[in-house]
């Protein structure tokens, strides 16, 4: 486009300056100065004519092409849009208003007011803000509410604009966009904010959130009283810095690692919170998540837990105390039977050999259980630590159901150990790993039926090693198996008469668990029972876990 025009400027230059050297080479040409200079300004005039007419048809295309797109925008326009003359009557709307309105084909809007199409109070309103622009000349912006003909209620989000001509203010043009959705979604959300907000507030729990800096972002308000100080005094401080300076790298550890995972964890830990005297704290903390499932923040939940710990330390010294009584003559027992059995007062005929025997498998039953108790409430103690050392499994599982034997002999069970283990040597706490093996078997044993097999089948998966522990017994429900390695739970399935206490499956959990491992039991309709677990080859504590995270 302005190459052409550029052009014809060249040529017109050109033709003057032909003209020019016309005039010097034939001077015998009997032409004025004045007709000359004539002659000059005519081509000028001429050239001016020619640019004016182009501009003025380039300049009807482009309003052409704009009051085109206008006129589409205008129709095609998703939101609700009109235009008012100064005196704040109705010039034209768009098909969407129109249909907001209610008005037919026929029917037009030109002319009227809003009073003819909404109630007194919002045509008021309407009124209001339209004079405010008129008299501004200012961009204003409000919301209004319309009861549709199907008796909804939708709220608009109105845009209001001067309409100005040689700078005189002719009206106003007003763009209207349904927030009715949004509205109601703001709202629900600002409920459900109140109810969290009143439900963190009042937890018997201190519970505050932070970013992945540590940032603090929310506190409630048991938070506010332990520290003395209001949540705006605290937004945006490390306090975890400030607060929890003596337990620092751990806890920032566990918030790398619930970062990490995305996962929850709950520890209890003493800690020095706001008094000289370290004090038990249950501590849980969360991932905070966005949509597209990136961890955003931290969610920390602290729960004193003195009295809990107190109280767990009185029943732990009443059941030790309780078993140890019981172990004394037991133990007394045992030794009296020993000395029957060898002979040492007199010989014995078989009958009596056997009774002894029967009575002696009980005591050692009850001795076993006593053990049990003490373990599962020594487990209790959050001091309890994995000790790991290397030692070779298999030999570990073959002494354990060499030891555990006389009390399958009774009920006439073979116990038959099934290895295909690679590498035998693993590293864990071999006492601990010896008391789930025990249990397990024990379990299988006590629950099994008579002259059965028990199959110990042992072998490697994934660094893992799995051991399971396969019997005949009577069929456990999944709503049992569930349950079964909780805490004071025991088989209600079991057709036989056998006092337990629940905790050896209970404590063999734990174990497990603290090997980073997995346990659990499968029961099918052929009375086939399995009770298992899978622990690392490699036991690793949690601190290594969380160094290998931040490195």
């Amino acid at each position: 486009m302005l190459g052409k025009r550029l052009h014809r400027k060249m040529l017109f230059y050109a033709i003057l300056l032909l003209f020019i050297a016309w005039l010097l080479i034939e001077p015998s040409v009997s032409l004025s100065f004045r007709d000359a200079c004539f002659l000059v300004v005519f081509l000028f005039l001429a050239q001016s004519l020619i640019e004016k007419k182009y501009l003025y048809t380039k300049l009807s295309i482009k309003y052409k092409n704009q009051s085109d797109l206008l006129n589409k925008l205008f129709l095609n326009c998703p939101d609700l849009v009109y235009r008012k003359d100064a005196s704040l009557r109705y010039k034209d709307c768009n098909p969407v208003m129109r249909s907001m309105l209610n008005l037919n084909k026929t029917e037009s809007i030109y002319n009227k007011t809003d009073y003819d199409f909404y109630p007194k109070k919002t045509a008021k309103i309407i009124r209001y803000y339209d004079k405010q622009v008129i008299k501004s000349g200012r961009i204003v912006s409000y919301k209004i509410e319309k009861i549709q003909p199907n008796g909804e209620n939708k709220i608009y989000e109105t845009l209001l604009a001067p309409v100005t001509d040689k700078s005189q203010i002719t009206g106003v043009i007003g763009i209207l966009r349904d927030t009715t959705q949004f509205e109601v979604l703001k709202e629900k959300l600002f409920i459900q904010n109140a109810q969290l907000e009143s439900i963190l507030n009042n937890m018997p729990y201190i519970v505050y959130m932070k970013d992945c800096e540590g940032r603090l972002i929310f506190c409630n308000k048991n938070l506010e009283k332990k520290v003395g100080q209001p949540q705006s005094k605290l937004l945006g401080k490390k306090f975890t810095d400030e607060y929890f300076s003596d337990s620092l790298t751990e806890l920032n550890n566990q918030d790398r690692r619930v970062i990490e995972t995305k996962e929850s964890i709950v520890k209890e830990k003493q800690l020095k919170f706001f008094s000289e005297i370290p004090g038990w704290y249950q501590i849980g903390k969360s991932p905070i998540l966005d949509h597209k499932n990136n961890v955003v923040g931290i969610i920390v939940m602290i729960k004193n837990i003195d009295n809990e710990k107190a109280l767990e330390c009185q029943k732990r010294n009443l059941v030790s105390t309780i078993t140890h009584d019981l172990k004394t003559p037991t133990n007394a027992q045992l030794g009296a039977m020993n000395i029957l059995l060898d002979g040492s007062l007199g010989k014995l005929n078989k009958e009596q050999k056997e009774m002894i025997e029967l009575s002696k498998n009980s005591n050692i039953y009850m001795k076993n259980m006593i053990s049990t108790i003490l373990s599962a409430y020594k487990s209790e103690d959050t001091q309890t630590r994995v000790e790991a050392v290397f030692f070779n499994f298999y030999e570990l599982v073959h002494l354990t159901a060499k030891e555990i034997a006389n009390l399958a002999i009774t009920k006439q069970q073979n116990i038959i150990i099934l290895s295909k283990l690679v590498n035998e040597e693993i590293k864990a706490d071999k006492l601990q790993i010896k008391r789930a093996v025990m249990n397990l078997l024990g379990n299988a044993i006590t629950y099994g039926f008579e002259k059965t097999d028990i199959i110990v089948d042992i072998y490697d998966k994934d660094n893992h090693i799995v051991f399971n522990v396969i019997n005949k017994g009577y069929h456990i429900t999944d709503e049992k198996i569930r349950e079964i390695f909780e805490k004071y739970k025991t088989n209600e399935n079991a057709k036989f008469n056998k006092a337990s206490t629940g905790l050896g499956l209970y404590l063999s959990k734990k174990i497990i668990n603290q090997h980073n491992g997995k346990i659990y039991a499968k029961s099918d309709i052929n009375n086939t029972c399995t009770f298992g677990f899978k622990i690392p080859r490699i036991f690793e504590t949690d601190e290594i876990k969380i160094q290998e995270v931040i490195n």
